[in-house]
């Protein structure tokens, strides 16, 4: 989610890596995909009493379908199978059948409902709201939602994320802690202080490491002790993280760079320029290029694509037209195949090859405004 600071990005419900927030892949295998790969995204309305649109975009022909009209503020999800989207709009939950695109009866949230994570055992989604105390999940096979789980969140959503195996979710508050949740159990385990207000989660495929992104900081994790490192020092506050499938780099999104980190050592490499500040981040499955969206001075709606063999930015691809407002919001996600990065952004979705970093033609969804999110199904 573009311009806002602490919330988990659940962007591709494929096996990449998680792009920005280490939600590791499920067993998709067992999964049987009901129709094509389709791209949804949500265009909230922020007045309660107005609809919002999230649009279904086929991959087979980039063009636009009904829009799902409901009112919403929150992220949306979508299950491993890809049957199933999830969105949040307040006190509520909304299941819509990907198959027909028609909302369900609402699951209703007393703790309130902004951020829905989804357990890569494809079993449960977490939720949580502003202002909330609690997460709590929902059993996918029933559409039922469970006993609350008490965490003091704060101000902010929290950023989640889970292990691959799904057995443990780790979730940020605003106080600087990272709070691991037994979802076996759903039972919250002791806080591990970490200093500072967490921005994002990252956690490597082998499942072994909790990467927390704070003021100036990112802190490594031991799962198997849940007890944090050394603070790795990055230079800007970091506002995105993502990291390569092998689990050898950990790329931080800042203010005009994204830096790669070890894993192996926790050292930190050159930074890597970026003109503007970094909004989002996206790997490729094969790990080849890691594709940075940025709010760039004079140019809004960037995406840069770097080189993991290399390091290097090759040439900005301009989404949004110089004239278009600076620091607008633009949602990334790439397709399950890694073959094109959709590139969400005011009042239009712009396909990117990923073989030739080219544009294809716009596609101008049937509604107005700016993204909160971006899905592709499976």
């Amino acid at each position: 989610m573009a311009g806002t600071a602490a919330v988990a990005v659940v962007a591709v419900l494929v096996p990449v890596g998680i792009g920005a927030s280490g939600h590791a892949p499920g067993p998709a295998g067992r999964h049987r995909p009901p129709t094509a790969p389709t791209v949804y995204v949500a265009y909230p309305n922020r007045n309660p009493s107005k609809l919002g649109a999230i649009i279904p975009i086929s991959i087979a022909t980039n063009r636009p379908g009904k829009p799902i009209r409901l009112p919403f503020n929150g992220e949306i999800a979508g299950t491993l199978d890809g049957r199933t989207l999830y969105v949040a709009t307040g006190k509520a939950v909304i299941p819509i059948k990907t198959a027909t695109n028609k909302p369900g009866k609402p699951i209703h949230i007393g703790s309130g409902a902004f951020s829905i994570g989804m357990n890569p055992n494809g079993k449960a989604a977490y939720v949580t709201g502003m202002f909330s105390d609690a997460i709590t999940p929902i059993n996918i096979a029933t559409s039922t939602p469970g006993k609350p789980i008490h965490v003091s969140i704060g101000v902010f959503p929290a950023v989640m994320a889970f292990t691959p195996d799904g057995k443990t979710a780790y979730i940020s508050t605003t106080d600087g802690t990272v709070t691991p949740i037994n979802t076996a159990t759903n039972t919250a385990g002791k806080p591990i202080h970490i200093g500072t207000g967490i921005f994002d989660i990252a956690i490597t495929p082998d499942g072994k490491t909790v990467y927390a992104a704070g003021v100036h900081t990112i802190t490594p994790i031991s799962t198997a002790t849940n007890t944090p490192g050394k603070p790795i020092f990055v230079r800007r506050p970091p506002s995105a993280m993502a990291i390569t499938p092998d689990g050898k780099t950990i790329y931080v999104g800042s203010q005009f760079a994204v830096t790669p980190v070890s894993t192996a050592t926790n050292k930190v490499g050159k930074p890597i320029h970026i003109g503007g500040g970094v909004l989002e981040t996206a790997i490729t499955p094969d790990g080849k290029t890691v594709y940075v969206a940025s709010d760039d001075e004079g140019s809004p709606g960037t995406v840069t694509p770097v080189s993991t063999a290399t390091n290097t930015a090759g040439k900005p691809i301009h989404v949004e037209a110089p004239i278009e407002i600076e620091g607008a919001p633009i949602e990334i996600a790439l397709t399950p195949d890694g073959r094109t990065l959709y590139a969400a952004a005011l009042n239009k979705v712009v396909p990117i090859s990923t073989a030739t970093n080219t544009l294809d033609q716009p596609i101008r969804p049937v509604s107005s405004g700016y993204p909160r999110e971006i899905v592709i199904t499976p």
